[in-house]
């Protein structure tokens, strides 16, 4: 995504008075990279992993509603599925997280109020939230999960605890307020007193959570919630972060946790669902180890504020089909159109450093497959629904190469399919300006002249690291409510290791091509982290199947002993209900072949981190420290980051920028970190 925000902006009207030409060089047949997706058997859309963007993103709406605008289907593809942006993107207003309590899981959902708003607006500039809003959000929070609370009356049997609780509410509602009263758009004035009214509402919650004692889940979870809320705020005045120069980045050194229970949180939030969910929103665990939760303070601190109190229109919003349905087959459309071109099929092998180390001299591409005779490029869309898509397969009658071409794995970096040409791009002759937007898995591989020639690639290689990532898909018969879930279209976290996150995704049900008789009732989505190794960034073919079938192994567990508790009618005392599944007609656990599931060990496919202490090995994108290279990924350092769609927007827009010679925000929306 981070390539195609660079080549968004690039090739704006006019670019032809700046450049000779900008091509875009693709391994395989798709664009994307971990956003990529497909249409498969029954034209079901394969993804990745879960993708849900966030009312925040504001940049990367703003992105896909100019990309939508200029595409203009209802004079240029009236039958398309798919007219405008919002008819792509669907506002998601309830979160769902699960809390295991005394051996079982309760679902604790919750509403965020939806807004007039709408991300993306042209005209929207963003600014930081001063600590008077941030508090004043906070407050909102707290009283949308107390509405969120089904009973919210305590057990009249309770004694001291059960007459603490209100008062503690009230408490810590003052706290709060009396910071915003005491506030002004300076920051905060610390004067003591202040810190220690909120050290009194802390303890107080330690006293009633400290044994995890109390009887409703429901009530526990709240004052768990308030406990976080109140210890982050005592974080914020404490370590003077509305003063500090870095703001959160003065305590990025930390892990979020350790940094609430440093100010005063409950130890018991280390169980809190909204906390463990905040580690699986980012797959923030170490080696992806479930053991090992690592989230960096400040920028944990700062997405939540960004997607709690910054959200347009809905917190969350989803795809109505799949993303590269909705995001990357358009972008291709608008970018063909302007006059960029696409060279598929191509890999990036090297970059050489040129002999006086000031720039990239030359670039050594693997053509993977020639076209077929007469073709003068590859064409990658399909119709799929009325809707332009990419296939599962490359399309092999574009292709030369005989019969088995199409399948060959040429997105994988162990395809053994051999180079139909061996291809050095020269500095001078084939491009005088390069941007890599290759995922930081592969900079061992392809940027290794670049790791022994600077400390500051080596630094970064190092430390900026990356974990797997395992995903499922399944379709069943039934619909929600009738397998007992009565909230279709919510996405759940904090569940069961290692699919920690599940998302209904009804909405897809009329973008895929299923026949009526196989059409399904629910569509599931399930993904978390997986403990594959980097190995100094490579994985070989044969581990990469093994974790592939190990995903198919913990699918199936799952599906026995964890789906139950989301859709009870899917289950029987012996297990999951084979039967239900579409596109067989097997009733054992063979059925699930017919699914689709995969594990992105692949370099290119993992997921970068946001480890405490690692900022400050990222490199902006226009600190590669060559004159003519350019940096675009969510793994540089573009003010947000983690891995999500709208840091690599971020990164893409400021590497065209710095390409440009524009100041790096120019026509970037928000506050992001300094």
């Amino acid at each position: 995504m981070a390539g195609m925000a660079a080549a968004w902006r690039l090739s704006e009207p006019g670019w032809r008075e700046e450049f000779e030409s900008i091509t875009v060089y693709q391994r395989g047949w798709r664009l994307g990279g971990k956003g990529a997706s497909s249409r498969g058997a029954f034209g079901r859309i394969e993804e990745h992993g879960l993708h849900v963007w966030l009312g925040s993103y504001d940049n990367a709406f703003r992105l896909l509603r100019e990309c939508y605008a200029e595409l203009d289907r209802p004079a240029t593809d009236p039958t398309a599925r798919l007219q405008r942006w919002d008819d792509a993107m669907i506002p998601a207003p309830t979160l769902g997280l699960e809390d295991l309590y005394e051996g079982e899981w309760h679902h604790w959902l919750g509403t965020f109020s939806e807004n007039a708003q709408l991300p993306g607006e042209p005209e929207e500039t963003g600014r930081a939230l001063t600590m008077v809003e941030f508090v004043g959000r906070a407050v909102l929070l707290i009283l949308d999960f107390v509405r969120s609370v089904p009973n919210p009356q305590h057990r009249r049997d309770r004694g001291d605890a059960g007459t603490l609780a209100p008062a503690l509410v009230a408490a810590a509602l003052g706290a709060l307020l009396e910071v915003t009263r005491q506030t002004d758009g300076n920051g905060a004035r610390d004067d003591g007193r202040l810190l220690g009214a909120l050290d009194d509402v802390l303890t107080g919650i330690r006293a009633l959570l400290g044994d995890n004692s109390e009887p409703q889940p429901e009530l526990r979870r709240t004052w768990g919630l308030i406990s976080m809320v109140t210890a982050a705020v005592r974080g914020i005045l404490a370590d003077d972060l509305a003063s500090q120069p870095l703001g959160f980045r003065a305590v990025n050194d930390e892990d979020l946790l350790e940094w609430m229970l440093r100010h005063g949180a409950s130890p018991s939030i280390a169980e809190l669902p909204l906390v463990r969910g905040l580690y699986d929103l980012v797959f923030g665990y170490v080696d992806g180890d479930p053991k090992q939760p690592q989230f960096a303070a400040g920028l944990a601190a700062f997405l939540i504020g960004k997607m709690l109190f910054d959200y347009k229109g809905a917190i969350f919003w989803k795809m109505t089909a799949g993303m590269g349905d909705v995001v990357f087959a358009p972008l291709y459309q608008v970018l063909t159109r302007r006059g960029v071109g696409f060279e598929f099929f191509h890999r990036v092998d090297t970059l050489h450093v040129s002999a006086d180390r000031n720039a990239i001299d030359a670039i050594t591409i693997g053509r993977q497959v020639a076209l077929a005779p007469g073709r003068a490029r590859y064409e990658p869309l399909v119709r799929v629904e009325g809707l332009p898509c990419f296939p599962v397969k490359p399309v092999a009658e574009q292709l030369a190469g005989g019969g088995g071409v199409a399948d060959q794995p040429f997105e994988s970096s162990w395809c053994e399919w051999p180079d139909a040409e061996h291809r050095v791009l020269r500095r001078g002759d084939d491009f005088d300006i390069a941007v890599l937007a290759i995922p930081v898995g592969m900079a061992p591989t392809v940027c290794r002249e670049l790791i022994a020639d600077r400390p500051e690639w080596r630094d970064m290689v190092d430390n900026v690291a990356t974990v797997a990532t395992q995903a499922f898909q399944i379709w069943l018969r039934d619909d929600e409510p009738a397998l007992g879930w009565p909230y279709p279209g919510v996405t759940v976290s904090a569940y069961e290791q290692p699919f920690s996150t599940w998302a209904s995704m009804p909405q897809l049900i009329e973008a895929e091509g299923w026949p009526e008789q196989q059409r399904p009732g629910t569509i599931a989505y399930f993904c978390g982290a997986c403990d594959a190794p980097t190995h100094d960034g490579i994985v070989t073919s044969r581990e990469a199947a093994r974790f592939r079938d190990r995903t198919r192994s913990e699918a199936l567990h799952f599906l026995d002993h964890h789906l139950g508790h989301l859709l009870p009618g899917a289950v029987r005392d012996r297990g999951f209900r084979w039967e239900l599944l579409c596109g067989s007609d097997r009733e054992d656990d063979t059925a699930f072949d017919s699914q689709y599931w995969v594990a992105n060990v692949d370099p290119s496919d993992r997921y970068v981190l946001s480890l405490p202490g690692t900022d400050q090995y990222r490199l902006r994108s226009d600190e590669s420290g060559y004159d003519n290279l350019f940096l675009a990924g969510d793994w540089t350092d573009s003010g947000m980051n983690a891995g999500c769609i709208e840091s690599a927007v971020l990164s893409g827009l400021q590497a065209a920028n710095a390409v440009l010679g524009r100041p790096r925000a120019h026509r970037i929306a928000g506050h992001f970190l300094p």
